[in-house]
Parts: structure tokens; C-alpha cells; sequence
């Protein structure tokens, strides 16, 4: 049986975030993240949004608002204009 983290891990929506937050800190770091550095600052970030009630309304619809906003193809350099 997987443990909550390699569930999370596997998720499609997981790894994406997890591409797009390595890119972004390797540039703002100026040096290459790693998979792992990256894998524990999304899960940071999301165990954070979630405890903090972001799973629930009216931060659920702020977050939909805001992905509507920036679309399934942005890239760090987009979402840095938000």
C-alpha cells in the first residue's frame, strides 16, 4: 500500500506542479533544484493551502478564478506577470 506522499506523488496535477516549481526556483536560485527539493516545496506549499482552509470555499473558487486566469500552458515567466 502507497503512504499519502507516493499517492500525492503520482498524481498528474502533483507532478506538473512540481515541474513548474522546479523551474521556477532553479531561475530565481540560478542554480538546477532538484526533484526531490522541488517534490517537498509544492508539498510545503499544498499541505500549507490546505490547513490554512484553502480546500474549502471561498479559497477553492479564488484558485479556480485564478487557474481560469492563467491557463493549462503557463509557464513560470506567465505566472510571474499575475
Amino acid at each position: 500500500m502507497a503512504s499519502r506522499l507516493e499517492d500525492l506523488k503520482g498524481d498528474p496535477a502533483f507532478r506538473q506542479a512540481v515541474h513548474a516549481v522546479r523551474g521556477a526556483a532553479s531561475t530565481l536560485s540560478g542554480r538546477a533544484v532538484t526533484q526531490e527539493e522541488a517534490e517537498l516545496l509544492v508539498s510545503f506549499a499544498l499541505a500549507t493551502f490546505a490547513n490554512a482552509g484553502g480546500l474549502a470555499e471561498p479559497s477553492l473558487s479564488r484558485l479556480a478564478r485564478f487557474c481560469e486566469k492563467i491557463g493549462s500552458e503557463a509557464d513560470f515567466e506567465s505566472l510571474a506577470k499575475h
